[in-house]
């Protein structure tokens, strides 16, 4: 690969053992090479900076918008509910068998995917791990995603914040543990959540990684019209996909 692709794919951490060696040694002796990665390193902080600046205000302006609305409560009658699951387990079943392709949808997702970085509890190495919410994030960041799903889901019974259901899906993805991580994405977007253009990405992923096609591609379009979030490598991936 040349060497804007080593870069690109050291960022999406998507380099194996032997990109990582080249990458280090051209680091070594390439001086060129070496303070073009150093100005992606100081570029790629303070994109995140950046993000999770215009994640706060987005956080607290749903926090107002909350604290102003009254709230409602919607339940379904039990036939409703139960008629609703036997139709959808129908359907899901029905594009599981009419959407094979022959796309290596396994290949597509693994050069395509990678965990959405901790941008709402930032951890400081050093400190002491008291609260729950700091050792949940802290168990994402090491790559400790057992130990992260199993913390995310205690942090949801004692917390009103939606954005753990979107962590939690990508620990599910990083598990193997698809279909799981769909019905928790599902949920997230429906409740119109912060990290809602960042959660349709990782659902059309899974929907991918699940060989239903026709899904990922209708969402990847979405994320692609959106100029936004992904919407570059959106773009790419639905042409993979033609």
């Amino acid at each position: 690969m040349d060497k804007e692709e080593l870069i690109n794919r050291y960022f999406e951490n998507t380099l194996d053992e032997a990109g990582l060696k080249e990458l280090e040694r051209l680091y070594q002796s390439d001086p060129d090479f070496a303070a073009e990665l150093d100005f992606e390193k100081e570029l790629q902080g303070a994109l995140k900076t950046n993000e999770r600046q215009e994640l706060r205000e987005m956080f607290r302006e749903k926090r107002d918008a909350e604290r102003a609305a009254p709230s409602k409560v919607v339940r379904l009658r039990p036939w409703l509910m139960a008629a609703s699951i036997v139709f959808l387990v129908g359907i899901s079943a029905w594009l599981l068998f009419f959407n094979s392709t022959g796309i290596d949808t396994e290949a597509l997702y693994n050069t395509h995917f990678s965990p959405y970085e901790n941008v709402v509890h930032p951890i400081e190495r050093g400190e002491q791990l008291e609260d729950l919410k700091t050792k949940a994030f802290t168990a994402y960041e090491e790559g400790d995603y057992a130990l992260a799903l199993s913390l995310f889901k205690d942090l949801q019974d004692k917390s009103n914040d939606d954005y753990i259901k979107f962590y939690e899906a990508i620990a599910l993805m990083q598990l193997n543990k698809h279909s799981d991580a769909v019905a928790l994405l599902e949920t997230y977007i429906r409740s119109d959540g912060e990290l809602k253009n960042r959660a349709e990405w990782y659902l059309a992923l899974s929907y991918l990684r699940l060989d239903q096609v026709d899904k990922s591609t209708s969402l990847l379009k979405n994320v692609a019209d959106h100029n936004g979030f992904k919407a570059k490598e959106a773009r790419k991936l639905l042409e993979e996909l033609d």
